[in-house]
């Protein structure tokens, strides 16, 4: 255990020691910031220049390893959004392009220096822009609340795509990010990022797509006595059924039942795929329902008929 002596030594002044010590870190921060360093960072190719009718069909590369020299508080600069290397593409054509890039492809700020880049020149294929509308579809995972439903999702049905013509006319349909709707109970709206193939210089407008989606309570509704129906004929024979009526627990959002109408529930049960023997089977049953409404629960599940 430190002595009293020790103790008061190390509190005497102690607020001296502590301005001490900031400024030795200060200036060692203010050291280490002035010291210069050299650094290998990747920069991302920028397709910008080049006119609006050609794509970039191919490229060797898609990023530059560039090695930077200056001074720490310099690079410190670099670390919210790193520069790109700007390719100079304003007078391509299309065909394939090697093009050489140097220090004046990058927008560096002042005080730092481009030492080397890795590669310093770039093959490209150029190709004249091909496009075309194509359907988008929005995919759901999840499942929303208990006892909520979602009634509605609503969205663009289409989207331009632009790219080589090869690659642009692959496309039948693109897709969007997954729509997650896990434990949701109440409305709302998201954009969905559109999903394309990373080749054939491909990209979309929009890139994202809005996506709106009702939530809204969800209700049960359970008819009574819904009368079964054979459908065909067995290979042989005749069918009966045993299970002439059901009991339907339905489930699905309250607006999907304000005009339902329990007369347009049909329920039947098809024979036609019945192998050519007598007896008895238990099959399940076809259901015509609205869009939305789903079939919680089944009394009976399996309907019985019988062959002879």
């Amino acid at each position: 255990m430190a002595s009293p002596r020790i103790i008061r030594l190390i509190v005497k002044d102690w607020w001296l020691k502590l301005l001490a010590l900031i400024v030795a870190v200060v200036l060692w921060l203010f050291a280490r910031l002035d010291r210069e360093y050299t650094r290998e960072l990747r920069f991302a190719l920028d397709f910008s220049l080049l006119p609006q009718e050609y794509v970039v069909a191919e490229s060797n590369v898609d990023s530059v390893t560039v090695e930077i020299k200056g001074k720490g508080r310099d690079l410190l600069r670099l670390r919210d959004s790193l520069p790109v290397v700007e390719l100079p593409l304003t007078a391509m054509k299309e065909g394939e392009e090697r093009i050489r890039i140097g220090p004046e492809n990058i927008n560096l700020p002042e005080g730092i220096q481009v030492r080397g880049l890795d590669p310093y020149q770039i093959y490209l294929r150029i190709e004249k822009l091909a496009t075309r509308r194509v359907p988008v579809m929005v995919k759901s995972v999840g499942k929303p609340a208990e006892n909520f439903a979602v009634s509605r999702i609503e969205h663009s049905n289409v989207v331009m795509i632009y790219g080589t013509q090869g690659a642009v006319s692959a496309i039948a349909q693109v897709f969007t990010d997954s729509l997650d709707v896990e434990a949701v109970s109440e409305s709302f709206s998201r954009k969905l990022k559109i999903i394309l193939p990373d080749s054939g210089g491909l990209f979309s407008e929009p890139k994202y797509l809005l996506v709106k989606v009702k939530v809204e309570p969800e209700t049960t509704v359970v008819l009574n006595r819904v009368p079964v129906k054979v459908v065909g004929q067995p290979q042989w024979g005749k069918a009966y059924l045993l299970d002439q009526e059901a009991k339907l627990t339905l489930k699905g959002p309250r607006s999907f039942f304000s005009n339902f109408n329990a007369d347009e529930v049909e329920l039947s049960v098809s024979v036609s795929s019945m192998t050519p023997q007598s007896g008895a089977y238990r099959v399940p049953a076809e259901l015509s329902l609205p869009p939305g409404i789903k079939v919680d629960e089944s009394e009976p599940a399996l309907f019985g008929v019988m062959v002879r």
